[in-house]
């Protein structure tokens, strides 16, 4: 009975044992592995000045980080860490602000090596995995100013309120958007502005013999994108078109079969305009800078 009871002790002994030399599994990464990093930057706040007009002026000094994805190659989303550097000056009476916002983009895995910067004045900046964008609120009853950037720092589109994308999908991205003329130029109505690319991007001034309808102020006009195949959709939510009808066409110039339409229904008389794209090309011109007479409809 005793030389039964020792075996039996030896061998859950000897399994403990082996229990005890066993390498534990965790689905928690080495920390020998991760990248030893660190960055910190200063925020601040000041009082400017104090007067009747803006009351209390003020000053604040912001750094903020984020992670972002984004295609700097057209291969692959890769995962970036955005350090901003923001300027705010505003008065406690003043309806609008003035606001700088500095940038430095760096690869995740690499976070000292900075690739990409700039700064721009603007209320916003956000990234897109194709493009970066700013935003300028408008102040007493002006609109938005919305600019697209690549990531090469080059302006590629910019327009009131909103910018519109349409997409060739796994093929590539095209932008629409009208911009409003000031109101010292009476016969311009505003800009329409479509964009392939930094290099590639068309401005077609649309031009009246009277200003627009005060009905209008400021005008904005209904812009679409118009397809005869029942493949192309529409997504409010992103702002894009989806031209499934096209997904073989590997450039704008193979596009054809589209007409933008700007609908000025604010004002009958400014009516709707419609603009074909014919190889890509706004009325088939390849002229960058093109006019538009609304009275007449004479082109150049």
């Amino acid at each position: 009975m005793t030389a039964r009871l020792l075996l039996t002790f030896l061998s859950i002994l000897l399994w403990c044992c082996s229990r005890k030399s066993e390498k534990p599994t965790s689905s928690q990464p080495d920390s020998s592995q991760l990248i030893t990093y660190a960055d910190s930057g200063t925020s601040s706040f000041r009082f400017l000045k104090q007067d009747t007009i803006g009351g209390l002026y003020y000053r604040t000094t912001e750094t903020t980080y984020k992670v972002v994805d984004v295609d700097l190659d057209n291969k692959d989303l890769t995962h970036y860490l955005v350090k901003f550097s923001t300027v705010t000056d505003a008065g406690t009476q003043l309806e609008g602000q003035t606001r700088t916002i500095r940038f430095a983009l760096s690869p995740l895995d690499n976070p000292s090596k900075t690739i990409l910067t700039a700064k721009h004045d603007c209320d916003e900046l956000t990234f897109d995995w194709q493009h970066y964008q700013t935003i300028k609120h408008g102040c007493c009853g002006s609109l938005d100013q919305i600019k697209y950037y690549d990531y090469q720092n080059k302006l590629l589109i910019e327009g009131d309120s909103k910018i519109m994308a349409a997409s060739i999908p796994n093929q590539f991205t095209f932008y629409l958007a009208f911009q409003a003329e000031p109101s010292s130029d009476t016969t311009t109505i505003g800009t329409l502005n479509l964009s392939y690319s930094s290099s590639e991007a068309y401005h077609i001034k649309i031009k009246a013999l009277h200003a627009a309808s005060e009905n209008c102020g400021p005008v904005v006009p209904i812009l679409s994108l118009r397809s005869s195949s029942p493949k192309d959709t529409y997504n409010e939510g992103l702002k894009q078109y989806d031209l499934w009808s096209l997904e073989h066409s590997k450039s704008p110039r193979e596009l054809n079969k589209l007409t933008i339409r700007v609908n000025f229904d604010c004002d009958p008389r400014l009516g709707v305009i419609d603009i074909p794209l014919i190889d890509g090309r706004p009325f088939g011109k390849s002229e960058l800078n093109q006019v538009y007479w609304v009275n007449g409809r004479y082109k150049q």
